[in-house]
């Protein structure tokens, strides 16, 4: 039992190390040994949790994608309108997007380079496609009970994901030109609400 715990710990270490390194310096100048610095461990302890640097950040991007859709699965899937649920968002998720900060310009570099690589586009299709799922399970069951217009659910989880990116990407390059979190609520309505 000791051993499971003191396993995780160093898991944990590792993944709050790199998310530092991550946000600080960049993913690409970021090494192994930085992490391994930074967490106080052997680059052996590394090796044993992680097989690469590509597979921590996924570890780091798929339980950030967890927190997301366990907080939705939560509020989402047992509110009475999945319109509205879905329309709050970007209000009641804005701490899980504040807690990555910068390391959201680091998820749309990790998209960019996964055109050319063909493992990370592996591990970065892996995590979109659990977005796509999960959310058009909700869309479904949205469409089910009236409260929203009927579409494909995955064309839906698609157009929704893409939305997501767009205003990233302008939240990034222009973060304080206007309300993102009011423009994606319009975006939701305009594209999700029954005619």
């Amino acid at each position: 039992m000791r051993q499971e715990i003191r396993s995780r710990t160093t898991r944990e270490n590792i993944i709050a190390a790199a998310s530092q390194c991550f946000s600080k310096i960049g993913y690409d100048r970021t090494d192994v040994g930085e992490i391994c610095r930074r967490a106080d461990l052997t680059k052996g302890a590394f090796y044993y949790h992680f097989s690469s640097k590509q597979d921590l950040f996924l570890e780091i991007l798929d339980q950030w994608i967890k927190r997301v859709t366990g907080k939705m699965e939560h509020t989402g899937m047992a509110a009475p309108d999945i319109l509205e649920a879905i329309m709050g968002i970007p209000d009641n998720f804005s701490p899980l997007f504040e807690e990555i900060g910068n390391q959201l310009s680091i998820f749309l570099e990790i998209y960019i380079k996964a055109l050319s690589d063909p493992d990370l586009k592996k591990i970065v299709l892996k995590s979109y496609k659990n977005f796509i799922v999960f959310f058009a399970g909700i869309l479904k069951k949205g469409i089910e009970n009236g409260h929203i217009r009927e579409m494909d659910p995955l064309e839906g989880a698609e157009m929704l994901f893409s939305m997501t990116l767009g205003t990233i990407m302008q939240g990034l390059l222009r973060p304080r030109s206007r309300d993102w979190a009011d423009l994606s609520k319009k975006n939701i309505r305009l594209l999700l609400a029954p005619q």
